[in-house]
């Protein structure tokens, strides 16, 4: 009894010496980047195409954006690094000391490895948590957070962000606009994803109206802002605290559309409602810091 009984402990040690082998060399075969899992993929023309496009995308080149930035915190590499998005994804905070290790945003970012995800297309996550893990165009297009205001809902806000940003699965993550040259009668541009009429040259007069509106009601707004800031340098008792929180409250407003960086296209009417208050409540600044003298 007692030789069997050694017998079988013999073989789970075994068993377990081989387990950790094999995780081991599982590990140790991991992907560390995209150009590893082309060595699977590179039969695969999806894969190829994604591939390229990622290289020529704002995810390949992520981290090298810190790169002018000496003294960016963990935050910053949470979503610029492979590493720190990992990390934040685990409630921790990256070392950024080990920051000259780190790889930018690539496939393995993304995707999960092994190759067991519960999630489509093997992500680590719900495609719509992993795009505002970072990217936080979502509350614009809810129409919230401006302050001082109601909710601006825009007609896009049930819309996913892989539905116009991804459409073909594009991996550039940019939207392709009707006017892109590379659209054609075989071709759809993102909005006819959804919008099967076809009339590209509506929705780009659409879209261009929108922008036009938005550059035409930003950039005198920005100059104001840049007037008002050299007179509060000279004079910083211009204001007084009541028209200095307004003047941060249009600051932070103002910011929300230039940090969405779609021009308007995400919520026109947000756009619209906060350039306006902008423009009415800077005027009242600007008499009050008596910069509209003449008008």
């Amino acid at each position: 009894m007692k030789q069997r009984a050694g017998f079988i402990c013999v073989i789970v040690l075994a068993a377990s010496v081989i387990a950790v082998a094999i995780a081991q060399d599982k590990e140790a075969s991991k992907p560390d980047g995209p150009q590893d899992c082309i060595a699977c993929h590179q039969s695969g023309g999806n894969f190829v195409r994604n591939y390229q496009m990622w290289q020529k995308s704002g995810h390949s080149k992520a981290l090298s954006l810190l790169a002018k930035a000496p003294q960016a915190s963990p935050d910053c590499y949470s979503c610029h690094s492979d590493e720190g998005f990992k990390a934040k994804r685990l409630g921790k905070k990256v070392d950024v000391a080990q920051k000259d290790s780190f790889n930018t945003i690539t496939c393995v970012t993304c995707h999960h490895l092994p190759h067991d995800s519960k999630y489509p297309r093997q992500l680590v996550d719900d495609p719509e948590t992993l795009c505002t893990s970072c990217h936080t165009q979502r509350a614009v297009l809810q129409g919230k957070g401006g302050k001082g205001m109601d909710e601006f809902r825009s007609f896009h806000s049930a819309v996913d962000c892989i539905s116009c940003h991804m459409s073909e699965t594009n991996h550039l993550m940019k939207v392709i606009r009707p006017d892109d040259p590379d659209v054609s009668d075989k071709r759809n541009d993102t909005c006819t994803t959804c919008h099967k009429d076809n009339n590209r040259k509506a929705r780009l007069a659409q879209l261009q109206g929108w922008q036009k509106s938005y550059k035409e009601g930003m950039d005198p707004l920005q100059a104001d802002l840049t007037a008002i800031s050299a007179a509060l340098k000279t004079n910083p008792s211009l204001l007084d605290e009541a028209a200095k929180a307004k003047l941060s409250d249009v600051r932070f407003n103002l910011s929300i559309l230039v940090r969405d960086g779609s021009q308007g296209a995400h919520n026109i009417d947000l756009t619209a409602e906060i350039l306006s208050r902008s423009a009415k409540d800077l005027k009242e600044i600007k008499a009050a810091a008596g910069l509209d003298k003449g008008k």
